[in-house]
């Protein structure tokens, strides 16, 4: 998988690999599929969320299957073999970023705790950005100190809380706990600070996406299918990745 910021330059060099890879489509098709595998309705969806300085606009996963979808509906024979993985190749100086660790193909959420984890962790990443306290951006805090704490909801309207804290070579380190209890969030202190707790480190350096710490969490019987069963996409960023000692 990979992502790329909602600016100008990086989506000039993705249309212009996209050319390359599509030679026979139209400039204005390739144009409405490449927005529309952003996650948009139509390029000028895209244009309209292109706002604000550069360095603070937001990340958006490149959806493959997206992407064909748009270009068969446009009238074009599918290309099974199209990923943006491969057209990404050479575009990391435009900004355009990995979002899946390359040692990570084997990693899977299959349990309830598996799935509860990666849950909680990626809504409290995705809080994080959406509060603008960091972004993917490799070293991008945008915090005073040595860490913050951010409120926040998960889907369905539970509280939770998020700890976020550099963690050295462009990484943050999150713990969130939902139905919080006090300011300190950590999973060693279990279910003194909350009915959930889970932590991660995210890794922006190499790409951007979760370290795959699934054995850090507690969580109460009572919650847990529901934290299991959320539906929680990530916010330009991969949901799987090695963990990195």
């Amino acid at each position: 998988m990979a992502a790329t910021p909602l600016c100008e330059a990086p989506l000039n060099a993705l249309k212009k690999a996209l050319r390359d890879e599509f030679p026979d489509v139209k400039s204005s098709h390739l144009t409405e599929a490449l927005a529309h595998s952003l996650g948009f309705r139509t390029h000028a969806a895209l244009q309209a969320a292109m706002t604000g300085p550069e360095q603070d606009r937001p990340f958006a996963l490149l959806d493959t299957a997206r992407m064909r979808q748009r270009l068969v509906e446009l009238g074009y024979v599918d290309d099974p073999e199209f990923e943006f993985e491969t057209t990404v190749v050479g575009l990391e100086k435009a900004g355009v970023i990995s979002t899946m660790d390359s040692h990570a193909w084997g990693i899977e959420y299959k349990s309830s705790r598996e799935k509860a984890w990666r849950n909680l962790m990626v809504s409290a990443v995705n809080a994080a950005l959406d509060q603008r306290v960091l972004t993917l951006r490799p070293g991008d805090n945008r915090y005073s100190g040595t860490s913050c704490t951010i409120d926040f909801e998960l889907p369905g309207g539970l509280p939770a809380r998020a700890v976020i804290s550099d963690a050295g070579w462009d990484e943050v380190s999150i713990h969130a706990a939902v139905n919080p209890k006090g300011r300190h969030i950590g999973v060693g202190a279990g279910f003194d600070c909350g009915d959930a707790v889970g932590g991660a480190w995210v890794e922006r350096q190499r790409g951007a996406w979760l370290q795959s710490a699934t054995t850090s969490f507690r969580c109460r019987k009572a919650l847990l299918e529901s934290l299991a069963g959320l539906d929680v996409q990530p916010q330009g960023f991969g949901d799987r990745g090695r963990v990195i000692m």
